[in-house]
């Protein structure tokens, strides 16, 4: 499970950085209105991210790995998740007016053309995520990693050529294509199989009602990750929603780790449950939450000590260097409570993880709104960081891990801190990034080698 995870964590990992150079590409072809623009309709985007791969995705790999444990998975019924993302379309399309209104005059109607856009991608990412659910299910990671980064290049690629000739509505149409794409990829090694599959509708029952606090749990994410932003277009211009389109997705790079295990933990979990063995499910919870923890944290405290740095050499600008500060530990306790999370869907409680992240859902919301007036796009990280943190420590204390990681590894951060106040930016990018970048790779394999990481991969 943890060579799976590790494979799908470095393709996530490449994938994070294409999603980088999208940033930058889209930034340089669509202008800092052009991106702001995007930047407050990409809530959208990941809004179809959080629901296909957060819960689509897991819960077709659940019911598809218990399927797979007692005998071959030959069935249409993941397919059900369809109509969810037609009902999902429909209801977008019809507020996208009433969403563009809610914004301030900087944006105008403008955007209502590649909002509706936007939500018809739904659809075609519901259909790749059921195919990324089955492979995940079949503990087939690396065909599902492949499509990912197809799907990842796919927009890349489209979004600079259609960005430069369609502006803001070609880019938001090569999404659309990049899913497609996808699917394609994912459906060819399926297309002799599922003949003569038939339709188990009892069993596509039983995963719908399972999905559905999976479902709001997802919603609830999307609402704490956009929500931000989407109140900073409210009451701020494009160019600050353009800066703090670029600081979240750096942040979210310090979960990657987590998601690539809890991809894999999810199905394990299930089958293990499935066939009764209760104590090799604690000891593989356990061991999830503590390596989940010591593989994360690092990457945490490089972007908080480095923050400036990272935002200089990525984006030649300075100005939300606090915010990513910030996000970094908030996305850290958000990886944690993923994890957790992931756990109890595993194991068949999805409903604890549902009202946690609803009950924050609603606190980041009114922190938005209370912070963002007067602190701009460091209200903002606030408001996503503090909600994370409550989060975590809501369903750790409902889950209680009877292991425990090695916390003091926190204490790695000041020398990181000393190094970063006594060097600061280093006037050259390329100078800075090497520099940096060196120090960045010295600390991790110290890190890696004093908490035997490499080890639990060889003992796997």
């Amino acid at each position: 499970m943890y060579r799976k995870s590790t494979y799908l964590f470095v393709v996530n990992s490449i994938n994070r950085v294409l999603n980088f150079l999208l940033r930058i590409v889209l930034r340089a072809v669509l202008g800092t209105t052009g991106f702001g623009e995007l930047a407050v309709i990409l809530p959208v985007q990941n809004l179809i991210l959080t629901i296909t791969s957060y819960a689509i995705s897991p819960s077709v790999s659940k019911h598809v790995s218990e399927d797979e444990t007692r005998g071959e998975f030959r069935d249409l019924y993941p397919f059900l998740f369809i109509f969810i993302g037609i009902m999902i379309f429909a209801f977008g399309y019809l507020i996208s007016p009433s969403f563009a209104s809610f914004l301030s005059d900087d944006f105008g109607d403008s955007i209502v053309g590649p909002l509706r856009v936007m939500f018809l991608m739904v659809p075609f990412g519901v259909i790749f995520s059921i195919f990324t659910g089955i492979y995940f299910g079949r503990q087939k990671a690396r065909n599902a990693a492949y499509s990912l980064f197809i799907v990842q290049t796919s927009t890349l690629a489209l979004s600079y050529v259609l960005g430069y000739s369609f502006s803001v509505d070609g880019v938001v149409f090569s999404f659309m294509l990049a899913y497609i794409i996808g699917s394609i990829y994912l459906f060819m090694p399926y297309i002799k199989k599922m003949k003569g599959w038939g339709l188990d509708m009892a069993r596509g029952r039983e995963m719908l009602r399972y999905s559905i606090p999976v479902l709001v749990t997802s919603i609830a994410i999307v609402t704490i990750f956009q929500v931000d932003i989407v109140v900073l277009g409210r009451y701020y211009t494009t160019t600050e929603t353009s800066l703090y389109g670029l600081v979240t997705p750096t942040a979210r790079l310090v979960p990657a780790f987590s998601i690539a295990l809890s991809t894999m933990l999810l199905p394990k979990l299930s089958s293990l449950k499935a066939t009764n063995a209760h104590e090799e499910v604690e000891r593989t919870f356990n061991k999830a939450f503590d390596v989940g923890f010591t593989v994360s944290l690092p990457f945490a405290l490089l972007i908080f000590a480095f923050s400036r740095e990272i935002l200089f050499v990525m984006f030649n600008s300075v100005d939300a260097t606090s915010s990513l500060r910030i996000l970094s530990f908030g996305m850290f306790f958000y990886s944690m409570y993923y994890l957790l999370s992931s756990s109890l869907q595993g194991l068949g409680r999805p409903k604890v993880p549902m009202l946690v992240l609803s009950l924050c859902a609603i606190l980041d919301i009114a922190l938005c709104f209370l912070l963002i007036p007067d602190y701009s796009m460091n209200g903002a990280a606030m408001a996503t960081g503090s909600s994370m943190f409550v989060a975590f420590v809501m369903i750790f204390l409902y889950i209680r891990p009877k292991k425990l990681p090695r916390v003091h590894n926190v204490l790695t951060i000041i020398p990181l801190i000393l190094f970063e106040q006594y060097f600061g930016v280093l006037g050259d990018r390329y100078v800075t990034v090497a520099v940096y970048l060196a120090v960045g790779l010295i600390y991790l394999l110290a890190y890696i080698r004093y908490n035997g990481i490499m080890g639990v991969l060889r003992h796997e």
